[in-house]
């Protein structure tokens, strides 16, 4: 099944890579860009003042410039699976790009809120331990065992918390497919249309892993980011 999924995202994006490619090598220009930026203040001497308010307005730039391309690239990558290739005037515009905003900042209170629960235990013992040992010496054994224990349920929640978070994967979809949704739309949507799937969501994401690794030379993630977006597209549509 998967297998046939990227083989379907392969095919969607065999001879229009020049759709999709400049769209993603904005994204990654844009991210490389803010990071230098904000490596060039903390490499010189800068008051922190002028440091804290020139990295606040780079991030704000780059969320609102990365969410209006996530949105534009899945546009075109929806069209691509849907085998319509007429782009001209599929812009998302500045409703789109607002929507898209809102989205992002949403979905991240969401994602935030929701790590906040599951690592509320690994959270708690970590204060527990620490007060412990500020209130008296503690045996480097029990200490340890504590920090084990502690590691392990941090792991865990990790792992729900990942299965949990991929009810909202598809939002983004929604907000391509549908101009009349608002971000909560598409976010009850993807909600609805992801129970009892969350978990082959996250597999099928797990499967990327070697090629993410690859995009530390930067240019492969030319080829590995739109590749990545053509295929969970088409799952999202097979489903």
């Amino acid at each position: 099944m998967n297998a046939r999924i990227k083989l379907s995202a392969r095919a969607a994006l065999t001879g229009s890579q020049g759709r999709v490619v400049p769209t993603a090598a904005v994204m990654i220009t844009l991210f490389l860009f803010f990071t230098f930026c904000n490596g060039i203040l903390d490499f010189y001497s800068v008051n922190e003042t002028i440091i804290f308010a020139v990295s606040a307005g780079a991030l704000i730039l780059s969320v609102i410039s990365a969410s209006a391309l996530r949105l534009s690239l899945q546009k075109k990558l929806l069209m691509l699976a849907s085998n319509v290739r007429i782009f001209k005037g599929k812009g998302i515009g500045f409703s789109g790009a607002a929507k898209s905003f809102v989205l992002t900042v949403y979905l991240f209170g969401l994602k935030l809120f929701w790590l906040s629960v599951f690592e509320a235990l690994p959270l708690l013992g970590g204060m527990i331990l620490y007060f412990q040992i500020k209130k008296e010496p503690m045996s480097v054994r029990a200490v340890c065992a504590f920090s084990a224990g502690i590691a392990a349920l941090a792991l865990i929640g990790f792992v729900f918390y990942s299965v949990f978070i991929q009810r909202y994967s598809k939002s983004l979809f929604y907000l391509a497919c549908y101009r009349n949704f608002s971000p909560a739309d598409a976010i009850r949507e993807s909600v609805r249309k992801t129970q009892g799937i969350c978990g082959d969501i996250l597999l099928f994401k797990l499967g990327f892993l070697p090629w993410f690794l690859l995009c530390i030379g930067i240019l492969p993630a030319l080829y590995v980011i739109p590749y990545y977006k053509q295929s969970l597209t088409c799952l999202f549509l097979s489903r």
